[in-house]
């Protein structure tokens, strides 16, 4: 994924597997994110999965602390 020229990646923090992220513009500021697990499995974290809101930023979403493990450049 790449946000505002960064390349991020997104991991789980309980079962440490992959994350996808969509998003699309939200109005009037941010985008709409949909995060959830690459392949599905026994997760910790599942049951706040997918992970959904507005936000300018994935980090900035509700029980994002408690999801994401985010490896940037």
């Amino acid at each position: 994924m790449v946000i505002l020229g960064e390349a991020v990646e997104h991991w789980c923090r309980s079962c440490r597997g992959p994350l996808y992220a969509t998003s699309s513009p939200a109005v009037p500021a941010g985008w709409d994110w949909e995060i959830d697990h690459q392949q599905p499995g026994d997760c910790a974290n599942g049951h706040l999965m997918p992970l959904t809101g507005t936000a300018t930023v994935p980090e900035d979403l509700p029980n994002a602390p408690r999801v994401l493990l985010v490896l940037g450049t």
